[in-house]
């Protein structure tokens, strides 16, 4: 652990493996350090231990990752498992934890691949128990077979909610209805983009597919929802949901609400890199070059973590990076690296040929942070929608400023599950762009460790004269 790494990785999922079987594969020094115990990411999680059954639910877009997880395997890549990421620095420096005991580690090349989560969203009732994220019904269920008990609603918009909705009806899990939120008029925005997106007809049909199956499944499916809340005193009994015209209540023991994927951007984000918002789907993201470069020498986001493209994009990107630095490095000749990034290229220019479409169909509604001054929107602090707006109407301005005042971004997730509700709810009020202003600061470390643990961090030695 004390030699200095040519490239280190943090994350295992699509973009982290084919990042460290690419760079692997030109002789470059590879560790991969994941918090899963094994390599797979969220989109092929416990992919190597997959059932029969399993497979078959889930379909390809996660079988074929088994393929992947076994190229890594055979790559020669070193990799830790259960490893816990919570600082990294400009100089490639990065502070893990495994197994109760940090240390630091140096590489001359970081590649962040922690992919993309779950759009946070605060609405009424979001904290209480049987309220939570659709793709966690995924997640359990690849890990341990585990499926929800009904009924069972869905809320909200995007091919990963159709996919959860066609995976339980597989499973015969009892659903009791589906509430699209997709605004009615995104079709509009949409199809001047729709001949793009033609050139992967199969990408199109499969989201085809997935509709048509709901409507055979016979599941109540309401659209142009605008508005759901979870009632209930101890845990969750009904939903209630609105559309233009009228207003209805159903009983339900879950709520799984799915509203879009946003880019996850913790290390981004610690490390100083500059970010960007993106208007259609409404997030912040760090910039990069076309190799996942960043403005920190060295450093490289791949993958859903850089922009949210998907799991077959995201190990493209992950390629393209490894190409990058086993150029610098010297180990790739530029007439071989331009070759092999001309072809990776053109390879990920295809499977981006609909994502416009699909991103500006599926556009979140412009009342998604519309929520009212009770609901808490920083849950670590409790911190309501009405705290956030007093602070606004005090003179603050910024989200860092009002994170300082109010104390919304300082719990334990630094922000993860409210720092877009933060920024949308000071853009709405002020009736600023968000993209005038800034995201979150999120300080080491960026997961929770132990005081005892952080005392007996084994730290680089300085070899400053």
């Amino acid at each position: 652990m004390d030699r200095v790494r040519d490239v280190i990785i943090i994350g295992a999922g699509p973009a982290g493996l084919s990042a460290a079987v690419t760079a692997s594969g030109y002789g470059l020094d590879v560790l991969v350090l994941d918090e899963q115990p094994s390599p797979g990411g969220q989109l092929y999680r416990n992919i190597e231990r997959a059932k029969e059954d399993t497979l078959k639910t889930l379909g390809s877009d996660y079988s074929n990752g088994l393929a992947l997880v076994e190229k890594f395997r055979k790559s020669g890549a070193a990799y830790i498992g259960n490893a816990i990421v919570w600082r990294i620095d400009p100089n490639c420096n990065i502070c893990f934890s495994a197994a109760g005991q940090s240390a630091e580690i140096s590489g001359k090349n970081i590649i962040i691949a922690i992919g993309a989560t779950e759009r946070p969203v605060p609405f009424s009732g979001w904290t209480l128990p049987g309220v939570m994220g659709a793709g966690a019904v995924d997640a359990n269920f690849k890990s341990s077979g585990s499926i929800p008990d009904g009924p069972v609603v869905l809320a909200g918009s995007g091919p990963l909610l159709l996919s959860v909705v066609g995976h339980m009806v597989s499973l015969g899990v009892e659903i009791s209805a589906v509430l699209d939120t997709t605004p009615r008029g995104n079709i509009f925005s949409a199809l001047p983009l729709l001949p793009g997106a033609l050139r992967r007809t199969d990408y199109l049909l499969k989201g085809v597919g997935m509709l048509l199956n709901l409507k055979r499944s016979g599941i109540n499916y309401f659209k142009g929802i605008t508005d759901y809340k979870a009632n209930g005193s101890d845990c969750l009994e009904t939903v209630t949901f609105k559309t233009k015209n009228s207003s209805q209540q159903i009983d339900a023991e879950l709520l799984l609400v799915h509203e879009g994927i946003i880019p996850r951007c913790d290390f981004s984000q610690q490390i100083g890199l500059k970010h960007l918002w993106d208007p259609v789907q409404r997030y912040w993201y760090p910039e990069t070059n076309e190799f996942g470069g960043t403005g920190m020498n060295g450093i490289y986001v791949a993958g859903d973590g850089a922009f949210v493209h998907g799991g077959i994009p995201a190990a493209f990107k992950g390629s393209l990076a490894a190409l990058d630095i086993a150029g610098k490095l010297n180990v790739l000749l530029p007439a071989q690296k331009t070759g092999d990034v001309v072809m990776t290229a053109k390879r990920l220019l295809s499977e981006l040929a609909p994502r416009p479409f699909v991103d500006a169909l599926y556009k979140p509604r412009m009342n998604l942070y519309n929520i009212n001054d009770e609901t808490l929107v920083c849950r670590c602090e409790e911190i309501t929608a009405g705290d956030i707006r007093q602070a606004i109407r005090g003179g603050s301005r910024e989200p860092n400023e009002i994170k300082t005042i109010t104390r919304c971004g300082m719990g334990h997730c630094q922000g993860r599950m409210c720092g877009i509700a933060l920024t949308e709810i000071i853009a709405e009020n002020l009736k600023l762009d968000p993209a005038d202003l800034r995201p979150l600061h999120i300080r080491p470390p960026v997961r929770n460790i132990s005081l005892a643990e952080l005392s007996r961090v084994a730290l680089l030695k300085d070899e400053t004269p």
